[in-house]
């Protein structure tokens, strides 16, 4: 009996871990909620069609005004809530989104950015951050003498 109940566990361990999500640290998915309204507080309309681009740069470096998308990092376009980021090299990363509003007379209007590491315009329960992939190089081991 007690060896059934061993290979149960290894079981549900090995299901487990199957179900596990694998985070890289060269990329992160970005989410945020859906836009309803317009600036005015209106109410979209069914015709509307809203997409959200979503923008990094290097924190480190920092950019002059980070509501000029010319000087950020495009990173996409989706109509989705969510965007995956791939990092380009290893530094602090701030991510941004706009909402892109599009009306039924193809008329286009952009929000503003919201970035991630200001907190009026962070998740409040997550707050404000920025993304900062880890680590460099592991040192090489087993130096070894090629008998020269």
């Amino acid at each position: 009996m007690k060896r059934n109940w061993t290979l149960l566990v290894l079981l549900l361990v090995a299901f487990a871990a199957c179900g596990q999500t694998v985070v890289y640290k060269s990329q992160a998915t970005l989410q945020w909620d859906a836009v309803t309204q317009d600036a005015a507080g209106n109410p979209l309309l069914p015709t509307d069609v809203v997409e959200y681009e979503v923008y990094i740069y290097d924190y480190t470096v920092g950019v002059a005004d980070p509501q000029i998308v010319g000087n950020l990092i495009a990173v996409g376009t989706t109509a989705a809530l969510e965007q995956l980021i791939v990092f380009p090299y290893r530094s602090e990363w701030a991510a941004g989104v706009r909402t892109k509003l599009t009306d039924s007379g193809a008329n286009v209007s952009y929000s503003a950015l919201a970035w991630s590491y200001i907190i009026a315009d962070a998740d409040v329960i997550a707050g404000p951050f920025v993304y900062s992939p880890q680590g460099g190089p592991k040192k090489p081991k087993d130096l070894k003498d090629s008998e020269m």
